[in-house]
Protein backbone atom coordinates (compact mmCIF):
# COMPACT_ATOMS: atom_id res chain seq x y z
CA UNK A 1 0.00 0.00 0.00
CA UNK A 2 1.79 2.88 -1.11
CA UNK A 3 1.92 6.02 1.56
CA UNK A 4 0.27 9.07 1.86
CA UNK A 5 1.69 12.16 -0.15
CA UNK A 6 2.34 14.60 2.30
CA UNK A 7 3.23 17.24 -0.27
CA UNK A 8 -0.28 16.24 -2.01
CA UNK A 9 -2.01 16.49 1.37
CA UNK A 10 -0.92 19.58 1.70
CA UNK A 11 -1.85 21.55 -1.22
CA UNK A 12 -5.26 20.06 -1.60
CA UNK A 13 -5.77 21.25 2.06
CA UNK A 14 -4.64 24.57 1.52
CA UNK A 15 -6.29 25.10 -2.10
CA UNK A 16 -9.95 23.12 -1.28
CA UNK A 17 -9.79 24.51 2.25
CA UNK A 18 -7.15 27.03 3.69
CA UNK A 19 -7.27 29.28 1.22
CA UNK A 20 -10.97 30.13 0.93
CA UNK A 21 -11.39 30.08 4.67
CA UNK A 22 -8.89 32.91 4.67
CA UNK A 23 -9.80 34.58 1.10
CA UNK A 24 -13.82 34.03 1.24
CA UNK A 25 -15.40 31.97 -1.60
CA UNK A 26 -16.80 28.17 -1.77
CA UNK A 27 -15.18 25.67 -0.08
CA UNK A 28 -14.99 22.20 -0.96
CA UNK A 29 -13.32 20.02 2.00
CA UNK A 30 -12.24 16.38 0.47
CA UNK A 31 -12.01 12.81 2.27
CA UNK A 32 -10.23 13.84 6.14
CA UNK A 33 -6.88 13.84 6.70
CA UNK A 34 -6.52 12.41 10.21
CA UNK A 35 -4.06 13.07 12.77
CA UNK A 36 -1.19 11.99 12.14
CA UNK A 37 -1.36 13.07 8.73
CA UNK A 38 -1.67 16.87 10.13
CA UNK A 39 1.08 16.17 12.48
CA UNK A 40 3.28 15.58 9.25
CA UNK A 41 3.17 17.96 7.65
CA UNK A 42 6.55 19.94 7.98
CA UNK A 43 6.70 23.61 8.98
CA UNK A 44 7.39 26.69 6.43
CA UNK A 45 6.12 24.16 3.31
CA UNK A 46 5.01 26.64 0.91
CA UNK A 47 1.89 26.00 -1.39
CA UNK A 48 2.82 25.40 -5.25
CA UNK A 49 0.31 27.76 -6.33
CA UNK A 50 2.49 30.74 -5.22
CA UNK A 51 0.03 33.12 -6.68
CA UNK A 52 -2.77 32.26 -4.91
CA UNK A 53 -0.55 31.84 -1.74
CA UNK A 54 0.87 35.80 -1.87
CA UNK A 55 -3.09 36.35 -1.90
CA UNK A 56 -3.69 34.42 0.98
CA UNK A 57 -0.65 36.31 2.92
CA UNK A 58 -1.83 39.69 1.56
CA UNK A 59 -5.51 38.81 3.00
CA UNK A 60 -3.72 37.54 6.49
CA UNK A 61 -1.60 40.97 6.41
CA UNK A 62 -4.80 42.77 6.23
CA UNK A 63 -6.79 41.17 9.17
CA UNK A 64 -3.39 41.54 11.05
CA UNK A 65 -2.87 44.92 10.60
CA UNK A 66 -6.47 45.61 12.02
CA UNK A 67 -4.67 44.67 15.51
CA UNK A 68 -1.09 45.48 15.13
CA UNK A 69 1.38 47.24 12.99
CA UNK A 70 2.30 43.83 10.87
CA UNK A 71 3.94 44.17 7.20
CA UNK A 72 4.23 40.41 6.67
CA UNK A 73 3.85 37.31 7.85
CA UNK A 74 5.76 33.69 7.92
CA UNK A 75 4.57 30.59 5.58
CA UNK A 76 2.55 28.34 7.87
CA UNK A 77 3.71 26.51 10.99
CA UNK A 78 3.78 23.40 11.76
CA UNK A 79 1.48 24.19 14.02
CA UNK A 80 -0.68 26.18 11.58
CA UNK A 81 -0.56 23.56 9.20
CA UNK A 82 -1.70 20.61 11.64
CA UNK A 83 -4.74 22.97 13.10
CA UNK A 84 -5.73 23.74 9.50
CA UNK A 85 -5.72 20.01 9.27
CA UNK A 86 -7.70 19.49 12.28
CA UNK A 87 -10.63 22.17 11.38
CA UNK A 88 -10.80 20.62 8.15
CA UNK A 89 -11.75 16.78 9.94
CA UNK A 90 -13.93 18.90 12.18
CA UNK A 91 -15.88 20.58 9.29
CA UNK A 92 -15.98 16.85 7.34
CA UNK A 93 -17.57 15.49 10.47
CA UNK A 94 -20.27 17.35 9.56
CA UNK A 95 -21.16 16.28 5.93
CA UNK A 96 -24.24 14.47 5.94
CA UNK A 97 -22.83 11.44 3.13
CA UNK A 98 -19.53 10.52 5.89
CA UNK A 99 -21.86 7.91 7.80
CA UNK A 100 -23.36 6.58 4.49
CA UNK A 101 -19.83 6.39 2.95
CA UNK A 102 -18.24 4.76 5.75
CA UNK A 103 -20.39 3.93 9.03
CA UNK A 104 -22.55 5.33 11.35
CA UNK A 105 -20.13 5.87 14.16
CA UNK A 106 -17.53 7.77 11.25
CA UNK A 107 -17.86 11.43 12.63
CA UNK A 108 -17.91 10.58 16.44
CA UNK A 109 -14.77 8.98 15.90
CA UNK A 110 -13.22 11.75 13.49
CA UNK A 111 -14.46 14.29 16.17
CA UNK A 112 -12.48 11.64 18.47
CA UNK A 113 -9.51 11.72 16.40
CA UNK A 114 -9.25 15.48 15.95
CA UNK A 115 -9.66 16.53 19.52
CA UNK A 116 -6.42 13.83 20.52
CA UNK A 117 -4.60 15.90 17.75
CA UNK A 118 -5.20 18.97 19.52
CA UNK A 119 -3.77 17.67 22.53
CA UNK A 120 -0.38 17.55 21.06
CA UNK A 121 -0.48 20.78 19.44
CA UNK A 122 0.95 23.59 21.66
CA UNK A 123 -1.05 26.83 22.66
CA UNK A 124 0.78 29.93 21.16
CA UNK A 125 4.03 30.92 22.62
CA UNK A 126 4.14 34.49 22.04
CA UNK A 127 1.00 37.42 21.18
CA UNK A 128 2.92 36.58 17.62
CA UNK A 129 2.14 33.50 17.20
CA UNK A 130 -1.20 34.39 18.41
CA UNK A 131 -2.07 36.70 16.06
CA UNK A 132 -0.17 34.83 13.18
CA UNK A 133 -3.01 31.96 14.31
CA UNK A 134 -5.83 34.23 13.78
CA UNK A 135 -5.26 35.58 10.88
CA UNK A 136 -5.88 32.15 9.69
CA UNK A 137 -8.83 30.97 11.73
CA UNK A 138 -10.37 34.24 12.65
CA UNK A 139 -13.48 33.30 9.88
CA UNK A 140 -14.01 29.93 10.88
CA UNK A 141 -17.45 31.05 12.37
CA UNK A 142 -18.40 32.38 8.44
CA UNK A 143 -18.23 29.04 7.65
CA UNK A 144 -21.83 27.92 6.39
CA UNK A 145 -23.22 24.64 4.36
CA UNK A 146 -25.35 25.65 1.81
CA UNK A 147 -28.68 23.31 1.20
CA UNK A 148 -30.29 23.59 -2.36
CA UNK A 149 -34.22 22.30 -2.75
CA UNK A 150 -35.04 22.48 -6.31
CA UNK A 151 -38.81 22.34 -6.87
CA UNK A 152 -40.29 21.41 -10.26
CA UNK A 153 -43.70 20.22 -11.84
CA UNK A 154 -43.49 17.01 -10.97
CA UNK A 155 -41.43 16.91 -8.21
CA UNK A 156 -38.54 18.21 -6.14
CA UNK A 157 -35.15 17.03 -4.57
CA UNK A 158 -32.95 18.45 -1.79
CA UNK A 159 -29.19 18.66 -1.99
CA UNK A 160 -27.06 19.05 1.13
CA UNK A 161 -23.75 20.88 0.68
CA UNK A 162 -23.74 19.95 -3.16
CA UNK A 163 -25.01 22.24 -6.12
CA UNK A 164 -28.00 20.56 -8.03
CA UNK A 165 -27.15 18.77 -11.53
CA UNK A 166 -27.72 20.84 -14.33
CA UNK A 167 -30.26 19.08 -15.81
CA UNK A 168 -32.89 19.93 -12.71
CA UNK A 169 -32.79 23.51 -13.76
CA UNK A 170 -33.13 23.72 -17.14
CA UNK A 171 -36.11 24.91 -18.36
CA UNK A 172 -36.76 27.13 -15.67
CA UNK A 173 -40.24 28.44 -17.24
CA UNK A 174 -41.73 25.57 -18.76
CA UNK A 175 -40.81 22.96 -16.00
CA UNK A 176 -41.80 25.51 -13.34
CA UNK A 177 -38.56 25.18 -11.40
CA UNK A 178 -38.12 27.12 -8.21
CA UNK A 179 -34.29 27.10 -6.49
CA UNK A 180 -34.63 27.78 -2.83
CA UNK A 181 -30.75 28.22 -1.02
CA UNK A 182 -30.60 27.71 2.89
CA UNK A 183 -27.20 28.41 4.23
CA UNK A 184 -26.52 26.50 7.93
CA UNK A 185 -23.89 27.87 10.39
CA UNK A 186 -21.15 25.51 11.15
CA UNK A 187 -22.24 25.02 14.54
CA UNK A 188 -26.08 24.07 13.38
CA UNK A 189 -24.97 21.83 11.50
CA UNK A 190 -25.81 18.04 12.93
CA UNK A 191 -23.17 15.32 13.98
CA UNK A 192 -23.86 12.17 13.79
CA UNK A 193 -23.10 10.30 16.92
CA UNK A 194 -20.95 13.62 18.13
CA UNK A 195 -24.18 15.86 19.08
CA UNK A 196 -22.59 16.26 22.74
CA UNK A 197 -18.52 16.23 21.93
CA UNK A 198 -18.48 18.65 18.88
CA UNK A 199 -18.94 21.58 20.70
CA UNK A 200 -16.24 20.20 22.83
CA UNK A 201 -13.87 19.50 20.09
CA UNK A 202 -14.69 23.44 18.92
CA UNK A 203 -13.85 24.56 22.13
CA UNK A 204 -10.47 22.53 22.31
CA UNK A 205 -9.62 23.82 18.82
CA UNK A 206 -10.36 27.94 19.79
CA UNK A 207 -7.92 27.42 22.51
CA UNK A 208 -5.02 26.39 20.61
CA UNK A 209 -6.03 30.25 18.49
CA UNK A 210 -6.71 32.21 21.99
CA UNK A 211 -6.97 35.62 20.19
CA UNK A 212 -9.22 33.67 17.94
CA UNK A 213 -11.50 32.72 20.83
CA UNK A 214 -12.05 36.46 22.08
CA UNK A 215 -12.28 37.81 19.18
CA UNK A 216 -15.66 35.48 18.11
CA UNK A 217 -16.85 35.42 21.65
CA UNK A 218 -20.37 36.80 21.15
CA UNK A 219 -20.45 33.64 19.07
CA UNK A 220 -23.90 31.51 20.30
CA UNK A 221 -21.92 28.21 20.60
CA UNK A 222 -19.89 27.24 22.22
CA UNK A 223 -19.81 29.55 24.85
CA UNK A 224 -16.90 31.80 25.35
CA UNK A 225 -15.02 30.54 28.62
CA UNK A 226 -11.95 31.69 30.25
CA UNK A 227 -9.25 29.01 30.14
CA UNK A 228 -5.51 28.58 30.68
CA UNK A 229 -5.14 29.34 26.64
CA UNK A 230 -6.40 32.85 26.75
CA UNK A 231 -5.74 33.91 30.14
CA UNK A 232 -2.18 33.32 29.25
CA UNK A 233 -2.59 35.24 26.12
CA UNK A 234 -4.10 37.80 28.36
CA UNK A 235 -1.67 38.26 31.33
CA UNK A 236 1.02 39.70 28.68
CA UNK A 237 0.76 43.22 28.53
CA UNK A 238 0.77 42.96 24.44
CA UNK A 239 -1.65 39.77 24.30
CA UNK A 240 -4.12 42.03 26.40
CA UNK A 241 -3.51 45.03 23.58
CA UNK A 242 -4.74 42.51 21.10
CA UNK A 243 -7.44 41.41 22.93
CA UNK A 244 -8.55 45.04 23.81
CA UNK A 245 -8.61 45.64 20.04
CA UNK A 246 -10.15 42.67 18.20
CA UNK A 247 -12.85 42.98 21.20
CA UNK A 248 -12.79 46.36 19.96
CA UNK A 249 -13.25 49.38 22.04
CA UNK A 250 -17.03 50.04 21.10
CA UNK A 251 -19.24 49.09 23.86
CA UNK A 252 -21.15 45.68 21.90
CA UNK A 253 -23.50 44.35 24.12
CA UNK A 254 -22.99 40.78 22.79
CA UNK A 255 -19.33 41.53 23.55
CA UNK A 256 -20.42 42.80 27.15
CA UNK A 257 -22.47 40.20 27.75
CA UNK A 258 -19.95 37.28 26.82
CA UNK A 259 -17.61 38.49 29.04
CA UNK A 260 -20.11 39.04 32.01
CA UNK A 261 -20.81 35.08 31.87
CA UNK A 262 -17.42 34.14 31.51
CA UNK A 263 -16.15 36.61 34.62
CA UNK A 264 -19.17 35.49 36.74
CA UNK A 265 -18.49 31.73 35.94
CA UNK A 266 -15.21 32.42 37.43
CA UNK A 267 -16.56 34.16 40.67
CA UNK A 268 -18.82 31.52 41.12
CA UNK A 269 -16.23 29.40 41.17
CA UNK A 270 -14.28 31.26 43.72
CA UNK A 271 -11.41 31.81 40.69
CA UNK A 272 -9.68 34.40 42.42
CA UNK A 273 -6.09 34.42 40.72
CA UNK A 274 -7.84 34.46 37.48
CA UNK A 275 -10.23 37.12 38.08
CA UNK A 276 -7.56 39.83 38.42
CA UNK A 277 -6.51 39.09 35.41
CA UNK A 278 -9.84 39.44 33.79
CA UNK A 279 -10.22 42.53 36.12
CA UNK A 280 -7.21 44.29 34.14
CA UNK A 281 -9.36 43.60 31.02
CA UNK A 282 -12.67 44.79 31.72
CA UNK A 283 -11.21 47.99 33.63
CA UNK A 284 -9.06 48.95 30.76
CA UNK A 285 -12.63 48.56 28.93
CA UNK A 286 -14.15 50.80 31.36
CA UNK A 287 -11.95 52.79 31.34
CA UNK A 288 -11.84 53.18 27.41
CA UNK A 289 -15.55 53.60 27.42
CA UNK A 290 -15.40 56.23 29.63
CA UNK A 291 -12.52 58.44 28.05
CA UNK A 292 -14.51 58.20 24.44
CA UNK A 293 -18.06 59.50 26.55
CA UNK A 294 -15.70 62.76 27.85
CA UNK A 295 -14.24 62.91 24.39
CA UNK A 296 -18.16 62.96 22.65
CA UNK A 297 -19.61 66.09 24.66
CA UNK A 298 -19.40 68.95 26.19
CA UNK A 299 -22.00 68.02 28.99
CA UNK A 300 -21.04 63.55 29.58
CA UNK A 301 -23.39 61.80 31.14
CA UNK A 302 -22.93 58.87 33.40
CA UNK A 303 -22.75 55.47 31.81
CA UNK A 304 -25.66 53.58 32.00
CA UNK A 305 -25.71 50.09 33.72
CA UNK A 306 -28.72 48.40 32.44
CA UNK A 307 -30.78 45.62 34.05
CA UNK A 308 -29.77 43.60 37.06
CA UNK A 309 -29.36 40.06 36.09
CA UNK A 310 -27.97 41.07 32.81
CA UNK A 311 -24.89 39.44 31.53
CA UNK A 312 -23.25 42.33 30.10
CA UNK A 313 -24.56 44.49 33.65
CA UNK A 314 -22.27 42.47 34.99
CA UNK A 315 -19.10 42.77 32.87
CA UNK A 316 -19.74 46.74 32.96
CA UNK A 317 -20.04 47.08 36.63
CA UNK A 318 -17.07 44.63 37.98
CA UNK A 319 -15.01 47.15 35.01
CA UNK A 320 -16.57 50.45 36.58
CA UNK A 321 -15.01 48.99 39.63
CA UNK A 322 -11.42 47.98 37.97
CA UNK A 323 -11.39 51.03 36.53
CA UNK A 324 -12.14 53.24 39.30
CA UNK A 325 -9.66 51.43 41.49
CA UNK A 326 -7.07 52.20 38.69
CA UNK A 327 -7.61 55.93 38.71
CA UNK A 328 -7.19 55.50 42.48
CA UNK A 329 -3.85 53.90 42.64
CA UNK A 330 -2.38 54.46 39.03
CA UNK A 331 -4.48 57.30 37.82
CA UNK A 332 -1.23 59.94 38.12
CA UNK A 333 -1.42 60.44 34.62
CA UNK A 334 -4.53 62.01 34.40
CA UNK A 335 -5.03 65.42 35.79
CA UNK A 336 -7.46 65.98 38.67
CA UNK A 337 -10.14 67.44 36.53
CA UNK A 338 -9.74 64.14 34.47
CA UNK A 339 -9.98 62.02 37.31
CA UNK A 340 -13.40 63.61 38.63
CA UNK A 341 -14.87 63.44 35.43
CA UNK A 342 -13.77 60.06 34.65
CA UNK A 343 -15.02 59.10 38.04
CA UNK A 344 -18.49 60.85 37.28
CA UNK A 345 -19.01 58.76 34.25
CA UNK A 346 -17.93 55.59 35.55
CA UNK A 347 -20.43 56.56 39.21
CA UNK A 348 -23.44 54.57 38.50
CA UNK A 349 -21.69 51.64 37.46
CA UNK A 350 -19.30 51.27 39.86
CA UNK A 351 -21.77 52.17 42.51
CA UNK A 352 -24.50 49.97 41.24
CA UNK A 353 -26.43 46.84 43.36
CA UNK A 354 -23.94 44.58 41.05
CA UNK A 355 -20.96 46.28 42.11
CA UNK A 356 -21.50 46.20 45.57
CA UNK A 357 -22.05 42.55 45.13
CA UNK A 358 -18.84 42.27 43.28
CA UNK A 359 -17.38 43.77 45.89
CA UNK A 360 -18.39 41.76 48.60
CA UNK A 361 -17.44 38.36 46.91
CA UNK A 362 -13.87 39.59 46.80
CA UNK A 363 -14.29 40.90 50.52
CA UNK A 364 -14.92 37.57 51.39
Amino acid sequence: MAKPDIGATAERLFQSFLAPLVLGGEMNPERPIGGRMALSIESDRPPVDPERFSHVQLARCRRGRELAGVDRFENFSAEEWALSAVLHDLVQATHPALVGLFRKSAPARLVEIAEKTLDRIPAPRSPKEALSRHTLFGRMFDITRTDTEVKWWTGSAKFLGTAPPARLTAWPEFRRVNVIKTPHPLMSLPVVGAEHTYAAAISKFLSRTPLTDFATCERPSPIFVFNAENLALLRSRPGRTLIQRALNREEAPGVDAALGRATKALFDARGWVQLGTVMDLLGERALARAQEELARTADPKPLPIGTAGDEATFARAAGALAARQFIATQGGCFSERERRSLLSVLGARATSDVAKQIEAAFGH
